[in-house]
């Protein structure tokens, strides 16, 4: 347990270092298939997308959330994930929906100039997908704002069905769609493209990755082989505890003793398969009943109660770590 000085130089070096909570914290134990295909965008893809994005009121419209999605490879008249088993990325069964990333309503999806992320993916978890997001961005269309940070955090990155978010190797399992296909090979650059705020609006900044090729010269001046090009690095997610049993991923300068809000998730959230009553049980994918401990509100979003709690980063472990605490 963390005593309270401890907690108070803990935020006091994060307001330091920069950190800020993330906004929204998404369970994978009842969603595996959206964080895989989020950790992918993040770590593996090329280009790959940042953890932390931008809502925009000027792009939260149904318009441009639309060309958006279909650009990205999700079409909804089209649905590649219903209706084209020849295509690849083709799961079948109940993975019938297209899931995005970056979000469609994001200024990053906007910039993505089509290099958007798509996987099939259940229709329930999407579903509690767009619930999580309606109430992490609902406040802020309330209060006005026009733009906001999107900072994003992934609970039990570990639990079965979850892959690419315990830092595993960027291997594409055949369900990762980018440009329109899946790739399997190693490209030559790999790009991080995110926006930033300019003077007519905003811009998108790509930064290369990947060290040049240079050649080496024998103090002869005999020209020699080239050097092969370093391979490329994935971004590594960091793992933290929580009261509740749970760990907590993220690249961004989190530390612990950080406090941050996350909807309390809910028994019936499950995935579909068979995975998602552990909650119930008290198991440790979820946290369960330990939620009980910490303080917790209730907001009405959209008619909808959403019940919300104030949780805490403790220790920062290692992915194997991680990976142990989703077990049953």
């Amino acid at each position: 347990m963390l005593t309270a000085p401890v907690l108070l130089v803990a935020a006091v070096y994060a307001t330091i270092v920069g950190a800020s909570p993330p906004d929204i914290i998404f369970p994978c134990h009842h969603m595996a298939d959206i964080c895989t295909n989020m950790c992918w965008a993040m770590r593996c893809a090329q280009p790959r997308f940042p953890q932390t994005l931008t809502w925009d009121s000027r792009v939260a419209k149904r318009s441009i959330m639309r060309a958006n999605l279909e650009a990205s490879g999700c079409r909804i008249l089209d649905n590649r994930c219903r209706e084209h088993p020849d295509r690849q990325g083709y799961i079948g069964g109940i993975f019938y929906v297209c899931d995005e990333y970056p979000f469609s309503f994001t200024l990053e999806s906007s910039r993505a100039d089509g290099h958007g992320v798509s996987r099939c993916v259940r229709r329930k978890t999407h579903m509690l997908k767009s619930k999580r997001l309606r109430a992490m961005y609902a406040p802020w269309q309330a209060e006005g704002r026009e733009t906001h940070t999107v900072r994003i955090g992934l609970r039990n990155p570990g639990h079965k069905g979850v892959n690419y978010c315990l830092n595993q190797p960027c291997v594409n399992d055949g369900f990762e769609i980018q440009d329109g296909m899946v790739r399997t090979e190693t490209e030559a650059e790999t790009r991080l493209v995110h926006g930033r705020p300019g003077g007519d609006g905003w811009t998108t900044t790509t930064t290369t990755t990947m060290r040049r090729r240079r050649r080496r010269r024998r103090s002869d001046e005999v020209e020699g082989e080239e050097e092969e090009p370093a391979a490329l690095e994935a971004p590594m997610f960091r793992f933290f505890t929580t009261p509740s049993g749970a760990v907590v991923a993220s690249m961004e300068p989190l530390v612990a003793g950080m406090n941050f809000t996350r909807v309390v998730d809910d028994e019936n959230d499950g995935d579909g398969d068979g995975d998602g009553d552990e909650e119930g049980r008290g198991g440790q994918g979820g946290g369960g009943k330990r939620d009980t401990v910490l303080d917790q509100w209730v907001v009405e979003v959209h008619g909808e109660r959403v019940r919300y709690v104030s949780d805490v980063l403790l220790d920062e472990v290692s992915a194997e770590v991680a990976a142990a605490s989703a077990v049953d």
